[in-house]
């Protein structure tokens, strides 16, 4: 029985944003070819598990577009290619500049195969969060001054730079993959803009309106009135 007994309460990480500045000089702080790594982090928004299970095939970059259709998975068998967390497939339109970026890392790297994966630890294996944690995260977050960054806050950035930039909650949502607008709103919700001061302001301007027409009728009726009591020159 669980009567009587309390249960502990989830502690909810506070999300954690960079500048366009801030993810430049991470991306210029980790080993390379992981700079490229962050930029599709901080600018694709893939979650971590998609951006390693990314593969060739699938970066159409002649029309600036990503298809994220699995995700890699740490489980006890080891690592797993499957689903993405909302079991559903999208595709990433990215700006020109992570475009180019792409092209030149994997004309570098990786060969022509189109199954080959596009970020591949350092061994050419698939990439372990551990190990690229405590390898190439870790010293690179250190050297840019930004301790205690996780690599999923590159994803929350990616949320903030679309909406710094006034994109709608829908496509929002689109880029990031949720599974419905209300996750992108609980999460993202307090970062769009707030309608409350304008609409504070519109109601300032409608009473001014409606003061300024009042003081107009007044002024109408007075000089009526005066003008009735001037005797009439017929």
């Amino acid at each position: 029985m669980c009567g009587g007994v309390k249960l502990l309460r989830m502690q909810v990480r506070e999300m954690r944003f960079l500048t366009s500045e801030e993810v430049e000089t991470l991306a210029a702080s980790i080993r390379e070819p992981y700079g490229v790594l962050v930029h599709t982090l901080a600018y694709g928004g893939l979650r971590w598990g998609e951006a390693v299970a990314l593969r060739r095939g699938r970066c159409e970059l002649l029309r600036s577009r990503l298809h994220v259709v699995e995700a890699l998975s740490e489980t006890s068998k080891g690592l797993v290619f499957g689903p993405t967390k909302t079991s559903q497939r999208r595709t990433v339109v990215i700006p020109g500049f992570l475009r180019n970026l792409l092209a030149e890392h994997l004309a570098a790297h990786g060969g022509v195969d189109p199954d080959a994966l596009v970020f591949p630890s350092p061994a050419g294996a698939p990439m372990r969060r551990g190990n690229f944690h405590r390898r190439l995260w870790r010293p690179a977050v250190e050297a840019a001054g930004l301790e205690g960054l996780r690599v999923h806050d590159l994803r929350h950035t990616c949320a903030a730079l679309l909406i710094a930039e006034n994109a709608h909650p829908k496509a929002v949502q689109a880029h990031l993959g949720h599974s419905s607008i209300q996750v992108t709103m609980e999460r993202y919700g307090h970062l769009f803009p707030s309608d409350a001061e304008d609409l504070a302001d519109r109601l300032d301007a409608t009473r001014r309106r409606t003061v300024a027409d009042a003081g107009r009728t007044d002024e109408a009726s007075e000089v009526a009135g005066l003008l009735a009591t001037v005797p009439s020159l017929a």
